[in-house]
């Protein structure tokens, strides 16, 4: 029996695509992008404060990193962030000239290292690809002609690498040399129904299960990737549900993005809240994210 429960609105940020939520553990906040409103915001759970900072291009995602500083993938290409001074540094990496192009999604891997993924603004079939950064700032291809690079997550043992291309419908599992930093092995491990919506950010908890934002879905299910099979399904109000991970001290709230993008007008009247970042406090907590290795 799957179970049905609701996430709460915690700021009606009306963000026209809000994606990419990580929780900072050294600064105790959460960041999350809105990558067509080109913005990157902060959630303080402790005094509900939220901040934002406006950029010139999109802003496909955003890493914390040992520094302090955060790791934002501009569409120009990957820079340093400090949000205190406002500095922006840009680290000459996956530099980007092709105004067809931007990121979308990316996690840092057991390693430290940062993967995320390219695609086309206009959703060109197999244009973009999915990248690893080490902390010298090399960036290697890891899965090449990807249409729309989304969720990552890995086990923790280190074995397993799960990545959604929204585009397949799939999760697709991957094994992980932690040694070589390198995955193989390519499988079908999750098939998302047409009726589901489409697979889009996903986390993991610590008992291994797989909590999936459903782009048309209106919720985040919750995946057992051995059986395929749903174990919980998050009401959202919203349809468009982007990306979700664990937060909060204890890692016990799960954090909600969403976005207006493709929306008409009778859908954001019947759904005001789109665009909005919700929260859910599940059974089970999540897994602590490493940090870019920079220093």
């Amino acid at each position: 029996m799957t179970k049905a429960n609701s996430a709460q609105l915690v700021y009606d940020a009306k963000a026209i695509l809000g994606e990419g939520p990580v929780w900072d553990p050294q600064k105790q906040l959460l960041f999350w992008v809105d990558i067509e409103g080109k913005k990157l915001h902060q959630h303080n759970p402790t005094n509900t404060e939220n901040r934002q900072w406006s950029f010139d291009g999109m802003i496909g995602a955003t890493v914390p990193a040992e520094n302090g500083n955060l790791i934002l993938a501009l569409e120009s290409g990957l820079t340093s962030f400090n949000k205190e001074t406002e500095e922006l540094l840009p680290l000459n990496v996956l530099e980007n000239s092709n105004s067809d192009m931007r990121f979308n999604d990316g996690k840092v891997g057991p390693n430290g290292n940062f993967w995320i993924g390219s695609m086309h603004k206009k959703f060109v079939p197999k244009s973009g690809n999915l990248y690893r950064v080490d902390r010298n700032y090399n960036a290697n291809i890891q899965i090449s002609e990807t249409t729309i690079s989304n969720g990552m997550a890995w086990t923790a043992d280190k074995k397993t690498f799960y990545y959604i291309d929204s585009d397949d419908r799939i999760v697709y599992g991957y094994d992980f040399d932690s040694a070589a930093n390198t995955i193989a092995n390519k499988r079908i491990v999750i098939s998302v129904p047409e009726g589901y919506g489409s697979p889009d950010g996903m986390s993991i908890d610590v008992e291994g299960m797989l909590w999936i934002a459903h782009w048309g879905g209106n919720c985040v299910r919750r995946w057992n990737p051995d059986t395929a099979e749903v174990l919980e399904k998050v009401a959202v109000d919203a349809p468009h549900v982007t990306s979700c991970c664990f937060g909060g001290k204890d890692l016990n709230s799960l954090y909600i993005t969403s976005a207006r993008s493709d929306l008409n007008e009778k859908q954001l009247q019947e759904f005001p809240k789109s665009g909005g970042l919700f929260v859910y406090r599940p059974k089970v907590k999540g897994t602590p994210i490493t940090l870019f290795k920079n220093t």
